[in-house]
């Protein structure tokens, strides 16, 4: 009897201990996280869709692009251009646009009433491609990239992303970097709590792009050579008959968005560097910098009017595809051909 109640006891303690143990589980998977990390959500897109990549030779220095005739691939502007150095610090780049899958599936954690007063307010509920339904729910594997989210909802999302993620969020409305910035709005100029918010740089969330780190990892990042794919035209390519390998435009897209991943990656593994959807970088759109001039991980511009964009898109020409076309719009602007990848440290 007495060896019976001992056993009895044992597998008490024992459903006892897996109580406690998934109670904790569920615990943490309702962590809302904070501006300092806390438990990681888990995920339901597909980790191949949430990869980054190095994008500089190692984890522990820094790359030195000193500018050179060979990288005016095209009549623009380019942020490495003859007599410019510039110097950035290690860092990682997604490997794909980022999806509708992935936008939704953070904004519905984000939004969702029970986080409360660290709920996240969105002006744009996002797009599936071209040809979505805003605010939908994804169609199963169609993996095209958000669309028509304006810069705002860009950087309040890599927010949302990295608390999800367990990561400290980049951006802030005061210079003490005491509150996380959760707000996105559609209101016209630049005076709104995302258009003057500070980027903590030492935080270890996703952001967007520096258009520097843009163009450095479009041109293929690595070591940068004045000959080869640092200096070719187009992500992947020096030639316009090799464009259609690497980037869905104006003459293979078929008017529309298409699937991340679809064309050749670029000699880094990035894909979509060109064509698909245009994509937000962080700066405001100004002069790239002059000759003579030394620049460590610059990151554009203290104030102006618009922000930058880069890529090209689906409806755009060979020429807006070039790793050295910059343009730009205003950051409460959203379209149907305009997206966004995030990089983090």
């Amino acid at each position: 009897m007495n060896h019976l109640k001992k056993i009895a006891g044992a597998i008490l303690a024992l459903l006892m201990t897996l109580c406690i143990m998934a109670l904790s589980v569920t615990a943490c998977a309702n962590l809302s996280g904070g501006p300092g990390g806390g438990a990681a959500i888990i995920f339901t897109t597909p980790v191949k869709y949430r990869e980054m990549v190095l994008a500089t030779p190692s984890v522990d220095s820094t790359v030195t692009i000193t500018g050179n005739a060979a990288y005016d691939a095209s009549d623009n502007d380019t942020l490495f251009s003859s007599g410019r150095t510039v110097i950035l610090s290690p860092f990682k780049i997604a490997k794909y646009e980022t999806t509708y899958e992935l936008w939704y599936e953070v904004y519905q954690w984000a939004t969702d009433v029970a986080r409360g007063a660290n709920g996240y307010i969105f002006a744009n509920p996002g797009r599936e491609g071209k040809d979505g339904t805003d605010g939908a729910a994804p169609t199963a594997a169609k993996l095209e990239p958000v669309t028509t989210i304006n810069w705002r909802d860009a950087i309040v999302w890599c927010n949302a992303y990295s608390e999800m993620s367990g990561k400290e969020p980049v951006y802030y409305t005061d210079t003490s970097y005491g509150t996380v910035l959760r707000i996105s709005t559609n209101d016209s100029g630049t005076g709104t709590a995302a258009d003057t918010a500070r980027m903590k740089s030492t935080a270890n969330g996703y952001r967007l792009p520096t258009e520097a780190q843009w163009e450095y990892t479009a041109r293929g990042g690595g070591t940068p050579s004045t000959s080869g794919s640092f200096a070719d035209t187009w992500a992947g390519t020096n030639t316009k008959a090799g464009l259609t390998n690497y980037a869905w435009y104006s003459v293979n897209s078929g008017s529309t968005t298409n699937a991340v991943g679809g064309r050749t990656a670029n000699t880094l593994g990035l894909h979509d560097m060109g064509g698909n959807v245009w994509e937000w970088c962080w700066d405001w759109y100004g002069s790239t910098g002059g000759t003579g001039e030394e620049d460590t991980n610059p990151a554009g511009a203290n104030s102006g009017t618009d922000r930058v964009l880069r890529g090209g898109s689906w409806n755009g020409s060979a020429s807006s595809c070039a790793v050295s076309f910059r343009d730009l719009n205003y950051p409460g602007y959203g379209y149907y051909d305009l997206g966004f990848r995030v990089v983090c440290p």
